[in-house]
């Protein structure tokens, strides 16, 4: 009788056991971060790495000196409106499995609209 709630008690363990280990997700070589940016009320043409041009937008993080050329489609979820300066709240993610530099425009680094924190008519404030 013993043995039976031996063998019961250690297939139970094994079976949790798989399942934990099963379950792990690759996500522990995501790292995510929420970062505020400001994007500028002026577009302008973005050099991209298949050296061609496309539209790109004035972006800097929140608290930064500094303004970025970004394209106006590198954060998903977010449509560039020219003459609006905006204020986002968005979700960076660094994919540190990422190993093929030509899937996805070569980058291991995402970034996705979580909230639109302001918009206004404006012009353009990257000069001032």
């Amino acid at each position: 009788m013993k043995k039976t709630h031996l063998y019961f008690i250690t297939s139970i363990l094994l079976v949790l056991f798989t399942f934990a280990i099963s379950s792990c997700s690759d996500d522990d070589d995501v790292e995510t971060s929420t970062m505020i940016v400001e994007i500028d009320s002026e577009s302008n043409l973005f050099y991209d790495l298949t050296g061609s041009w496309e539209p790109g937008m004035w972006v800097r993080e929140e608290g930064k000196k500094n303004w970025e050329k970004w394209p106006q489609k590198r954060i998903k979820g977010f449509s560039f409106e020219e003459g609006y300066y905006t204020k986002l709240q968005i979700i960076k993610k660094i994919d540190h499995s990422y190993d093929n530099e030509y899937v996805d425009g070569g980058s291991s680094t995402s970034y996705q609209l979580q909230k639109i924190l302001e918009k206004k008519p404006s012009e353009s404030i990257r000069n001032k």
